[in-house]
């Protein structure tokens, strides 16, 4: 469950961010850059803003709160 949700973080990146994985280097070349997200990561303990709801989006705190509740949620109301 934590790996789905890591992945669908990692994806959310690239898709409301773009060119975080994918990057043009010096050459023009796109190269993939697997590493980019820890960025990202160091961010939500530097940036105050990374914690206003408008970036909650790109916050993996707040993606895996918001990803497990909801997985919970659903879990216990199809159980019904």
């Amino acid at each position: 469950m934590i790996t789905s949700i890591f992945i669908l973080w990692f994806l959310n990146l690239e898709l409301n961010i773009g060119s975080v994985w994918l990057r043009p280097d010096i050459n023009g070349n796109t190269i993939f850059v697997p590493f980019n997200f820890l960025s990202f990561i160091k961010a939500c303990f530097t940036m105050k803003e990374m914690w206003y709801p408008t970036f909650w989006d790109i916050n993996i705190f707040t993606f895996f709160s918001f990803g497990l509740s909801y997985y919970y949620i659903i879990l216990g109301f199809l159980q019904l």
